[in-house]
């Protein structure tokens, strides 16, 4: 017998075992291999971190899951910055395009000025925001 379970408060390995079993599956029909992670800090001289992404590596491609920066550090090149270092590491690791995500209150426009192409949009997709999809194709320099 089986039983669905409501847990507000689930444990990590619980929702390993949900994610182990997603990930293998795609594995069994892509032949990728495990995504691979990492991140990348902006510090300051206290050794605080004031920024910073954090992205996973497939075969391909960079896929760039959170990209923060402290609002007083904004438009002062810092972003770019960090964007930069990432794809030069998914460049380093074989990589030929970097994917992210954004809504339309955020940072399409950046991501447009350093060389994305938005490649899909579903309106309304969240409290009447738009999810925007974004692809960039790295270039070995």
């Amino acid at each position: 017998m089986y039983q669905i379970i409501v847990d507000h408060n689930p444990s990590q390995a619980d929702n390993a075992v949900v994610t182990e079993g997603l990930v293998s599956f795609y594995e069994s029909i892509t032949g990728e291999t495990r995504d691979r992670e990492f991140s990348i800090f902006l510090k300051n001289d206290s050794g605080k971190i004031v920024g910073g992404l954090q992205a996973f590596f497939d075969t391909e491609s960079i896929y760039i899951d959170s990209f923060w920066v402290d609002e007083k550090l904004r438009r002062q090149g810092f972003g770019t910055k960090l964007l930069n270092e990432a794809e030069q590491e998914a460049i380093k690791n074989g990589c030929v395009f970097s994917l992210v995500d954004t809504w339309n209150f955020q940072a399409e426009e950046f991501y447009l000025k350093n060389g994305y192409e938005n490649i899909g949009e579903l309106k309304n997709y969240w409290h009447n925001y738009s999810k925007i999809f974004l692809r960039k194709k790295l270039k070995n320099k």
